[in-house]
């Protein structure tokens, strides 16, 4: 358990940096973005940005059940199976990806993108260009996480998540010398984003080398094994983050068609800062779901881990949501540099639904980092479906506040869900679990900084 417990604080560690990263993305972006450009072209970007990333839904849920299905081979020692899954799975996935760049820009080219969205700030021609530069760069994104598949069966997780996070502060980097120094507008920070995923691909390409599990680019090789099976059991993965979407950036479709792009601004912003909790959150699921497929013949040592890694996530997620709470006014104003107005109301409501999905989403972890996803997935779809017509029937009578309560309601409803439902796979008591859960994790935290300080400790 040792090792297990090492590898996840070293992924852990290197997953605090990639959200660091992210969050200085996400977060120091929009003070750029609002100083150099109008809040109206501002909330013309967001919405413009929030629609490709549908095309990540078009992986069909390969990537993941890929990922599962190599983490299941490594933990069974099966280095042969391990090199001929990764060479089918890594070209089939580029094959698919380059037929469906060519059908998505070629759609885009000839779409009256601007006339659809009613975009005001950004011509026909532009909108259409920068469609392409984010499909092609959401696309890229996507098979640098099927590298990461590979990296987590050579047991090189935290190495994958470096990479990450040095290419979110590369962005930033240069999203805002080129946006404040140079007069940049949308496009060419559309071709950035661009630019900074193909560089992540080909440094993650060097990694895999030098670990001996090389990608194939070869697009027509012959499969070694059908993929139908991963196919259908990754379609179901596809349940996931198609079911996010729908609450997060179909929220924001919703307020753009019924409120404007201004309210856009308004919405977008509120619930980035307010799911800074769910990117802590991931500082645990991502590490855990990776182990979950080394370790998942060892049901005792994952109950144990489980239960450990909920505590911990739940009392900090508890902790940062009230510093959020108390400080959010304040952290909010600076960040958007008063262009923005606050509002207490919809960002209180905002926080307790990233609450919530922290309750569930660690727990939930050990079902879709083995392939038995298939319950959870079809009742995040069903209960998003739902919140998503909600949503729509409030906008035209209530306010955002409304809109956003039904994400809380989601998020309560699958905590009722995924507890009984993953813990029962893991023989752990219900009641007992949340009787574990409601005690500080205070011993564990004292046994992980310890443990953290001898890893980076120079032995002597």
């Amino acid at each position: 358990m040792s090792t297990v417990r090492n590898r996840l604080l070293k992924s852990t560690g290197a997953g605090g940096l990639s959200l660091a990263a992210r969050l200085m993305e996400q977060l120091l972006l929009v003070p750029v973005l609002l100083a150099a450009w109008s809040v109206e072209l501002f909330g013309e970007w967001m919405l413009i940005a929030a629609i490709p990333v549908y095309i990540a839904l078009l992986d069909f849920g390969v990537v993941q059940s890929g990922s599962n299905e190599l983490a299941r081979r490594a933990s069974e020692q099966d280095e042969t199976g391990v090199r001929r899954f990764f060479a089918d799975y890594s070209s089939a996935f580029l094959l698919w990806s380059a037929l469906l760049f060519l059908l998505l820009a070629g759609l885009a080219a000839v779409a009256p993108i601007a006339q659809w969205l009613d975009l005001q700030q950004i011509g026909g021609s532009e909108a259409q260009a920068i469609f392409v530069l984010l499909i092609a760069a959401t696309l890229v994104s996507q098979n640098s996480l099927a590298l990461i598949a590979g990296l987590r069966a050579r047991k090189l997780l935290p190495q994958g998540l470096m990479v990450r996070a040095v290419g979110a502060f590369a962005r930033l980097g240069a999203a805002f010398v080129a946006v404040t120094l140079l007069d940049a507008g949308p496009i060419a920070l559309a071709a950035i984003l661009l630019v900074s995923r193909i560089l992540e691909y080909g440094w993650q390409c060097v990694l895999l080398h030098r670990a001996e599990l090389a990608p194939s680019w070869n697009i027509l090789r012959k499969r070694s094994e059908p993929l139908r099976e991963f196919v259908i059991g990754g379609l179901e993965f596809m349940l996931f983050p198609l079911a996010q979407s729908l609450v997060l950036q179909g929220a924001i479709v919703v307020v753009g068609l019924t409120y404007g792009a201004a309210a856009v601004a308004l919405f977008a912003t509120h619930r980035t800062l307010s799911r800074l909790v769910s990117q802590a959150v991931q500082l645990v699921t991502v590490p855990l779901r990776a182990e979950a497929g080394l370790i998942q013949n060892n049901r005792k040592e994952l109950g144990a881990i489980v239960t450990t890694a909920s505590r911990i996530t739940v009392w900090s997620a508890l902790i940062l949501a009230g510093v959020l709470f108390v400080a959010g006014a304040a952290i909010f104003t600076l960040w958007t540099g008063g262009n923005i107005s606050f509002a207490p109301t919809l960002f209180a409501v905002l926080l307790g639904a990233t609450l919530a999905e922290a309750l569930w989403s660690v727990v939930a972890t050990i079902r879709m980092g083995t392939n038995r996803h298939r319950p959870l997935a079809w009742s995040y779809l069903v209960v998003s479906c739902a919140g998503l017509l909600a949503m729509v029937w409030l906008a035209e009578t209530s306010g955002l506040a409304a809109m956003a309560s039904v994400l809380m309601v989601i998020e309560l409803a699958m905590v009722a869900i995924a507890l009984p439902m993953t813990l029962r796979l893991l023989d752990i008591d219900l009641g007992r679990f949340l009787v574990d859960l409601a005690k500080p994790p205070v011993s564990e935290v004292i046994a992980l900084v310890g443990k953290a300080v001898r890893m980076v400790k120079p032995s002597t």
